[in-house]
């Protein structure tokens, strides 16, 4: 009777152990076809949870460059990286630009996020919006959304190969091309796309 017990046990861990190894590589395919947001060829996205996909009101608590910052959402702490748009590295020319230009428009201010997306790093890939400390003509201050302020201002590429699932890519490609016109950020030289960088460094 002890025997066929332990059999019973055995048999049972022996298939909990088969399923769990299944899930975990049914994980791993999941994550290899999430797109990286760092390459220059796109890739599946991976949706995140449709609880997650309503705007959400949040704290920014850190700014690590012109195109990633970490929000505080009711206590959920989240890595963005912004949905359409590509900023020099840090390591690049205009780099520490581009990270002061997100720090003035974002840092210890409340912001609006669409959750978009996760990429491969687990970063939630979304677009923000943030209250303007400038005033409209009708007295109101003026909700800025911020992918676009920072390829308006030449702080950021179009980053066309992952911007298909922006909800406002078109007003990035609007800004890049008034950047460009103006001859502003790395639109004033002839400056090394961050993608081409980054694959120039693996």
């Amino acid at each position: 009777m002890k025997e066929k017990f332990v059999e019973a046990i055995v048999t049972i861990i022996v298939i909990a152990g088969i399923a769990s190894f299944f899930f975990w590589q049914n994980h791993q395919r999941e994550i290899a076809k999430s797109p990286s947001y760092e390459g220059d060829k796109p890739t599946l996205s991976r949706p995140i949870r449709l609880a997650d996909t309503q705007f959400r009101i949040c704290e920014t608590t850190k700014v690590s460059d012109g195109d990633t910052i970490t929000v505080d959402c009711d206590g959920e702490k989240l890595k963005l990286r912004f949905c359409g748009i590509d900023a020099p590295e840090l390591s690049q020319p205009l780099g520490a630009e581009s990270k002061a230009l997100m720090l003035e428009l974002v840092e210890d201010k409340q912001v609006v996020i669409r959750p978009i997306e996760l990429d491969r790093y687990g970063r939630t890939i979304a677009e923000v919006e943030v209250k303007s400390d400038r005033k409209g003509s009708n007295g109101e201050y003026e909700i800025l959304f911020v992918g676009g302020e920072m390829v308006n201002a030449g702080m950021a590429y179009h980053y066309r190969q992952f911007s298909g699932n922006c909800p406002n890519r078109e007003i990035i490609v609007s800004a890049e091309e008034e950047a460009k016109s103006k001859k502003v950020g790395v639109w004033s030289g002839n400056y090394q796309k961050p993608w081409d960088y980054r694959r120039s460094k693996q």
